[in-house]
């Protein structure tokens, strides 16, 4: 009793106890905290192994082809490749050799043997390219995949034939003109790359058989970028040997008959780098039977009726043809670049219409909405002409063909 006389009073006396859970009443609240937290932990992980993956390089080894023998055959006639691979196997060596001849490689030229001389890394990044230094990752094989490979099932779909013709570079076809302290150097390129990744696309190997052909005439020269006249017939060879394994049914690609290869001069792209002229000369075929004139309309909306076998310069693009008498009466929609120039006469001979668009994928700053221009022009053929070193220029993610 307290001195009052009252009852002690005890703490809390009169008050209901709490039930016996209240103390975990956040727990569940907690749980999913935790929860959440370990989710994110875990996609954080998995995202930063994804983006590793994907900034990996490459596979270069080649796979088989989902195409059927005689067509894999036909389109991708099997070429020598590189015996080593420095850049995969021992890059760290392989840059310390490159670091070496920095000064060779401070010009926008590099001078190789006898003469040649090859874009540097300026442009498309082009030499590394050459000799393997710049390979593509597994995200940028993914973009051209996921670029072409719609089209490619869009088209088939319609009944429209399609054939991605990659035009390869000088050193992909005389990797020997490189300097030579490079040719140790040198391994697989983004053209092994995509051709590795992609055995379902119709993609057209030209290096083997213009390699084969090099040993007679020049397909390049050493001081021009792009295959001559003569080098271009060589893949139009190429071309008609795998349209007609893929699309048997189709009309066949006629290839002209040629009297004679002639030298019609220098043509020295590097002229302006103080590269020195030099030989073999640009070659050109010369037919064994007159062509059929060809009826041009350029970009400027001029039309002029040229001689049978003119190129159609990449500077006259957009340019439509009609040629009366064509080996087929096909027509072709061709996205092509400066590459296209030495087919660019063949393809007016070879369909009773074309047309010759640039596809801008240099830079990507115009790229071709492909359904837009099915829908436009109907035709019955779809040829993709890229020159091999923009392949370092994956599209980027959300561009696509319109398919």
């Amino acid at each position: 009793m307290s001195a009052s006389g009252g009852g002690d009073i005890v703490h809390g006396a009169g008050v209901p106890s709490p039930p016996w859970w209240r103390p975990y009443r956040d727990a569940p609240l907690i749980i999913l905290a935790i929860a959440s937290l370990v989710a994110a932990i875990v996609g954080w992980t998995v995202q930063a192994n994804l983006d590793r993956a994907a900034d990996e390089i490459a596979p270069v080894a080649p796979a088989p082809s989902a195409a059927p023998g005689a067509a894999a055959d036909a389109c991708r006639p099997t070429v020598q490749r590189a015996a080593d691979e420095p850049w995969i196997d021992d890059a760290a060596a392989a840059q310390q050799t490159w670091a070496a001849h920095a000064d060779e490689l401070a010009g926008p030229v590099v001078l190789g043997q006898d003469g040649w001389a090859f874009y540097n890394d300026q442009i498309e990044e082009n030499f590394s390219q050459s000799v393997g230094r710049r390979l593509l990752t597994v995200s940028e094989v993914a973009a051209w995949r996921d670029y072409f490979t719609p089209l490619s099932v869009a088209l088939a779909e319609q009944g429209i034939e399609l054939t991605i013709q990659i035009t390869p570079s000088a050193a992909s076809v005389y990797p020997e003109q490189l300097p030579e302290w490079v040719v140790p150097l040198r391994g697989s390129t983004p053209l092994d790359q995509l051709l590795s990744a992609s055995p379902d696309l119709p993609i057209i190997d030209f290096r083997a058989d213009l390699r084969e052909a090099a040993a007679e005439d020049a397909v390049f020269t050493p001081v021009n970028s792009h295959w001559t006249d003569w080098g271009g017939y060589i893949g139009w060879q190429s071309f008609a040997r795998c349209q007609a394994a893929m699309y048997p049914d189709a009309p066949a690609v006629a290839v002209p008959a040629v009297d004679r290869v002639t030298r019609e001069g220098v043509f020295n792209e590097y002229a302006a780098y103080g590269v020195a002229d030099a030989t073999p000369e640009w070659t050109a075929p010369v037919f064994a039977e007159e062509m059929a004139p060809v009826e041009v309309t350029d970009g400027a909306s001029n039309t002029l009726t040229s001689d049978g076998g003119q190129v159609i310069d990449l500077s006259r693009l957009p340019a439509s043809t009609v040629t009366d008498g064509a080996w087929s009466g096909q027509s072709a929609l061709i996205l092509r670049d400066s590459m296209g120039n030495a087919l660019s006469g063949l393809w007016a001979q070879q369909y009773a219409q074309t047309w010759q668009i640039q596809h801008r994928y240099d830079d990507w700053s115009d790229p071709p909405n492909y359904r837009s221009l099915v829908e436009q022009y109907e035709p019955d053929v779809v040829i993709i002409q890229l020159a091999e070193r923009h392949l370092v220029n994956a599209p980027a993610k959300g561009v696509t063909t319109g398919y």
